[in-house]
């Protein structure tokens, strides 16, 4: 497949969808055949950072979703008890889905995307026909980041400070939204493969991410912290397949094989070559696999 994406294409078919609590949650549905496929991007990502498996099903004609969570993007953020929560987002999915008349979809999610993904499959098993989880943390991801002890204290001083000072995150965000090249490349380097990642595709990122509500951003970091899906009261049965890039930095190989014996139907694919964002990094292998694991299972 090509890199290409006409995100235009794609927003033709925009379906704002009003939950019970007056959030509007934007959507994108594309009409076509099979198990409709959802898409679910990673805190502080976008709509954008699936887009070359979507640009791939939508060539091959297949259903699919993609959104927006609450408070991101172009999604209001409604009236929602505070914080924001996995949870939370795993409901309003689930909210999306019956007003769209979708009984059963494959979801799929990146990094925190993968969490709301287990957190959805969990809550609604029936609605839930399978998985495709990439570099999705399956419990609290900071401990194995491989970010170092000053990365780990500064997100656990962000986090505690946004609960305090809300108003200085924001601030702090602002300036940070200013950052000098050196540290965009620690995020060129730590998030992606530098060596197969367009430099479009981490700018695109990095806009998004530094758009992205931080009020909202440490509200989820910090319900991160309390996730653990061996504390799941029931098991997560559906078909899963687990893509873990061998070089991810931000929920590490180990973590992914962690998660991989906690789900009795998964997978575990590793990309020898990937990072935290192995999608971008390598988007025709990505779409191969993940054909190969929908064909399995006749989606």
């Amino acid at each position: 497949m090509q890199h290409a994406y006409d995100m235009r294409k794609a927003a033709e078919a925009a379906a704002p969808v009003t939950l019970r609590d007056g959030a509007t949650i934007q959507t994108w549905v594309k009409s076509g055949w099979g198990t409709p496929l959802v898409f679910l991007y990673g805190l502080g990502c976008s709509i954008s950072h699936w887009k070359y498996q979507l640009a791939h099903a939508q060539a091959a004609g297949r259903l699919t979703v993609h959104m927006d969570y609450r408070g991101h993007g172009s999604s209001s953020l409604g009236t929602p008890l505070r914080p924001l929560t996995i949870k939370t987002l795993s409901q309003d999915l689930n909210e999306v889905l019956d007003q769209l008349s979708i009984e059963s979809a494959v979801i799929l999610g990146q990094s925190m995307g993968g969490t709301v993904a287990l957190q959805f499959a969990h809550d609604h098993p029936k609605k839930c026909a399978g998985l495709v989880l990439q570099g999705a943390p399956g419990r609290n991801p900071f401990g194995p980041m491989r970010i170092g002890e000053t990365g780990r204290a500064a997100l656990k001083l962000m986090i505690t400070l946004n609960k305090i000072a809300p108003v200085w995150v924001k601030f702090l965000n602002k300036t940070a939204g200013r950052a000098p090249a050196l540290a965009r490349e620690l995020v060129r380097l730590k998030g992606f493969n530098p060596t197969l990642a367009r430099n479009e595709d981490i700018e695109e990122y990095l806009k998004h991410f530094f758009a992205t509500d931080p009020n909202i951003f440490y509200e989820l970091a910090d319900d991160l912290r309390d996730f653990d899906v061996s504390q799941f009261d029931d098991i997560i049965a559906s078909p899963t397949l687990i893509l873990a890039g061998a070089k991810d930095n931000m929920v590490p190989l180990e973590e992914c094989r962690w998660l991989a014996k906690r789900l009795p139907m998964a997978e575990l694919e590793v990309i020898a070559h990937g990072s935290h964002c192995p999608h971008l990094d390598d988007p025709l292998y990505v779409n191969h696999r993940i054909d190969r694991f929908l064909g399995t299972y006749k989606f």
